[in-house]
């Protein structure tokens, strides 16, 4: 099920976040560069996000922790620095300061719709809410995966974001054809029957479609159809706990990696 157009305000709002390294292969002791895309556009998004939202941005791996440096907002997307310490398979993190937004009726339908969350709709129409506009505070958080010199087990350390995707796999070991086991976690639990986008490119043009849902133990299987940076999207939403700021509240996570060509 490729993924909708929204009306221009809805599509304004629903842009996904994600981390893109320039490269996803780095030698011990490099400083890599690396850009935070928003946009529902792949590998590339079309829009900046402000560095003074920005938390928890750091490399984690068996050899340390480093932080981003640098992490400067230009006119298409914020880019920043991070130098990778040592050997292994690393994890880049971010996530963002809460932030509100409200749609009328319309357009918030629209959007949940689009990012598969039917049973938001069906809440707020047992609620009695279908006609009134959508009071939101989102948040975002976005992983990638590098390999510093040669890969290990890293790839599937939990770094404790709210949410986060677990890959059960590395994605450096796979080929066009195989399938990356990955699992959803939400505040450190299974996340189950959550929508899974997949995002990928095929002959240089992106591809992104919705693999499927989470099962009940917060997994899903996603299948390798290209080679090259891959991007993994998925969203929990709930009632906001405090009812002032917002009726519902939403969490973004995003995974990037790279798929070694077969060649």
């Amino acid at each position: 099920m490729i993924r909708l157009l929204l009306t221009l305000s809805a599509a304004a709002f629903a842009h996904d976040l994600y981390l893109m390294p320039a490269k996803f292969s780095v030698t011990p002791g490099e400083t890599l560069r690396v850009a935070f895309e928003n946009g529902d556009g792949f590998p590339a998004g079309d829009s900046s996000v402000k560095p003074e939202r920005l938390r928890d941005t750091r490399l984690h791996s068996n050899s340390g922790q480093s932080e981003f440096t640098g992490i400067i907002e230009q006119p298409k997307r914020t880019a920043a620095s991070v130098r990778a310490p040592g050997e292994g398979t690393a994890i880049l993190t971010a996530r963002t300061i809460p932030n509100f937004i409200e749609l009328d009726a319309a357009k918030f339908r629209s959007y949940l719709e689009h990012e598969n969350l039917q049973h938001i709709v069906k809440l707020r129409d047992v609620r009695g809410e279908s006609a009134k506009p959508g009071r939101e505070r989102y948040s975002k958080y976005v992983k990638s995966l590098i390999t510093v010199g040669r890969g290990d087990e890293h790839f599937k350390h939990r770094t404790g974001l709210t949410i986060e995707i677990i890959p059960e796999a590395d994605p450096a070991a796979l080929r066009v054809g195989d399938r990356i086991p990955v699992q959803v976690l939400f505040r450190g639990q299974p996340a189950g029957d959550i929508a899974v986008e997949s995002a990928w490119l095929a002959n240089g043009k992106a591809k992104m479609e919705v693999i499927g849902r989470t099962d009940r133990d917060g997994r899903i299987s996603i299948p390798i159809l290209g080679s090259g940076p891959h991007r993994l999207h998925a969203i929990v939403m709930e009632r906001c706990a405090d009812e002032a700021a917002a009726d519902w509240e939403s969490f973004w996570a995003s995974l990037t990696f790279a798929v070694p060509s077969s060649h």
